[in-house]
């Protein structure tokens, strides 16, 4: 009882030792926190040892915070450490992928990126894209998201199981740049093999695929070329105007992301004509199949028209019928009269 009554005190010491600091950091919606010392491997921080490490000068720190926290919201709009026109942009919500130096705050990089959702039980889902917004100084990056996302989560395993050590937040921010890549071109890849089965089974004639099939990968390969291809522009801009801490190796990364994400959004764009050329051959096929069945109902009517012709005459009783009797040669001559009538109105109209 009395070491739990000690676990207790200090818990509400560092409590109240934390709430007493002048930089009020929301705890509770801090979602993964990794520090970079200069020297030896990155460890992960404490929750209660972040604000003595932002003071840290030897440490570079990723601070990864949960947007949809009150605590983060009310954070935001008191701390320095966000620029206020990054605060002003998730306000507003703004999606659209930008990257772009803002003068204030040592000349910090300012990032806004599309990523993928985390869907928990499945490997690729529908890719649903949710939005990352960061910003990136020499010794800190603060990554702020609504909803979990693959790439971040990702990168987290992958600190924490020493596959990856950066030294520095730029370092960290290029790792994240490839990880997102790698999640995209996963998806491709996943789309490609999903439209050469397809493909292999229309052009074989087995079956044909589901109309809702294509229409899916279309509407999907559309919604990833209108994310990404607005951060081919963006990373054109920021190469033209980097902030002064970026080195050359830093620089020949970028430039290496940039040719990556052209070549993906490339991969999109092939998969989307290959969809469209796909419905169109499906379309093709389903004329073909039925033109065929129409042949065949065709050929099949005329066989049995002088069947039906002969059995409708032989089947009239001339005798009985009211003002015909004796008159078959009139009625043959009416009925030659009306076919050619019928045949003359659709030779005039042009329709045979």
């Amino acid at each position: 009882m009395s070491s739990l009554a000690n676990a207790r005190r200090c818990l509400s010491y560092n409590l109240q030792m934390t709430l007493n600091r002048p930089i009020n950091f929301p705890i509770a919606g801090v979602v993964f926190a990794w520090a970079m010392p200069a020297t030896g491997a990155g460890y992960e921080l404490p929750l209660f040892e972040i604000a003595d490490a932002l003071e840290d000068p030897k440490l570079s720190i990723w601070l990864h915070l949960n947007l949809s926290n009150s605590q983060v919201q009310r954070w935001l709009e008191k701390t320095s450490l966000v620029p206020e026109r990054v605060v002003e942009m998730i306000r507003e919500g703004v999606n659209l992928s930008r990257l772009e130096r803002i003068e204030k705050l040592d000349d910090c990089l300012l990032m806004v990126m599309n990523d993928f959702q985390q869907e928990f039980g499945e490997d690729h889902g529908d890719s649903t894209l949710g939005t990352l917004w960061a910003i990136v100084t020499p010794r800190l990056m603060i990554s702020l998201r609504n909803n979990p996302l693959r790439t971040t989560d990702k990168l987290r395993y992958d600190l924490r199981n020493g596959q990856l050590n950066p030294v520095s937040a730029i370092e960290l921010f290029h790792e994240l740049l490839d990880l997102r890549a790698e999640q995209l071109r996963t998806l491709l890849i996943h789309l490609s093999e999903k439209m050469d089965e397809l493909e292999e089974n229309l052009l074989k004639g087995r079956e044909f695929p589901e109309h809702e099939n294509l229409g899916r990968i279309r509407i999907q390969c559309s919604r990833l070329r209108r994310h990404f291809s607005p951060e081919l522009i963006a990373l054109h801009r920021l190469l033209k105007r980097l902030p002064y801490w970026f080195s050359d190796e830093d620089k020949n990364s970028l430039n290496d992301d940039l040719d990556l994400l052209s070549y993906l959004v490339q991969e999109i764009g092939s998969l989307y004509d290959r969809a469209k050329v796909l419905q169109d051959e499906q379309a093709a096929h389903v004329a073909e199949f039925n033109a065929k069945n129409l042949q065949v109902l065709s050929v099949m009517t005329v066989i049995f028209l002088p069947m039906t012709l002969i059995s409708g005459i032989m089947g009239m009783n001339m005798e009985d019928l009211p003002g015909l009797k004796g008159s078959f040669y009139e009625v043959m001559i009416i009925m030659a009269i009306a076919g050619a009538a019928v045949f003359g109105t659709l030779k005039l109209k042009r329709i045979v």
